[in-house]
């Protein structure tokens, strides 16, 4: 049931197509937001929409790369020009694209760590840059962006996405600082394991039973855990909420690392 915690606002949300991001974009519109869905992918990003509208919701679909800036600036321009203003920005778009050449450092690809960046790091840094010009003559503004749990407790692999991701914290920390006492929160989502459809074919069989050992939760994350706590970080709830990280990971990072080998010795599964 909607609470209409986002009513009269306006948001824009990235990586909107799939996953994480469209589950924002439904929740966002259930709770009263006219959202923007970005995506470089159209499709999806009209799917979402289609779905938005036919819960009665507004919606408007935008293909953007946003590792181009000059994509990124039409793209704000849009949302501003379409529903008048901008209150709410969140950024989920990663690139996938590049995790089977994500490999160990000292092998490390050039141009795979930039595909990875440019989406991941610079595509927030893009957003916020042209976001916050309008947010400011509104007052104040929410941008959340989308960490991961490997931001800080990185995988055996994936040096890139980790950089990535770590670099995003940073980055919300530091518009915190800078724009806070002007009515702009900055904070970041940091999911852990998350089953969605761009994380499906990431993991084999052997692979999602290890994760799903390392929960503190009865079961893996989905799309709507980490699209609930983006509304709460966009809504008035939060507002004394700043360059805050809210970890969404079933508890995974809670514990050391040793319990589910203790687990298994102690007969519990």
């Amino acid at each position: 049931m909607s609470s209409g915690r986002l009513t009269g606002r306006s948001a824009l949300i990235t990586g909107a197509g799939s996953g994480i991001g469209a589950a924002t974009a439904d929740i966002f519109a259930r709770e009263g937001a006219r959202v923007v869905v970005a995506d470089l992918d159209k499709a999806g990003a009209a799917a979402t929409v289609e779905r938005i509208r036919d819960e009665g919701g507004v919606a408007e679909p935008y293909a953007a790369d946003v590792s181009d800036e000059a994509e990124v600036e039409g793209l704000v321009e849009f949302a501003v020009r379409t529903f008048g203003g901008l209150d709410v920005l969140q950024n989920y778009a990663s690139n996938r694209t590049v995790v089977p050449e994500d490999v160990a450092v000292a092998g490390a690809d050039a141009a795979v760590w930039t595909r990875q960046l440019s989406v991941d790091l610079m595509g927030c840094v893009f957003t916020a840059k042209h976001a916050l010009p309008h947010m400011l003559r509104r007052g104040g503004g929410s941008i959340t962006n989308a960490s991961s749990l490997v931001g800080w407790l990185p995988l055996e692999s994936r040096p890139a996405y980790a950089t990535a991701k770590a670099g995003v914290i940073g980055l919300s920390k530091s518009i915190a600082v800078e724009y806070g006492r002007q009515g702009i929160r900055c904070n970041v989502v940091a999911p852990g394991p998350i089953v969605s459809p761009g994380t499906e074919g990431m993991y084999t069989a052997e692979q999602t039973e290890v994760l799903a050992e390392h929960m503190a939760a009865p079961r893996l994350g989905r799309p709507d855990d980490v699209a609930l706590a983006a509304l709460f970080l966009a809504s008035p709830e939060a507002a004394f909420i700043n360059g805050h990280v809210l970890v969404v990971d079933g508890g995974m990072s809670a514990y050391a690392p040793m319990v589910p080998s203790f687990r298994r010795l102690a007969g519990e599964g």
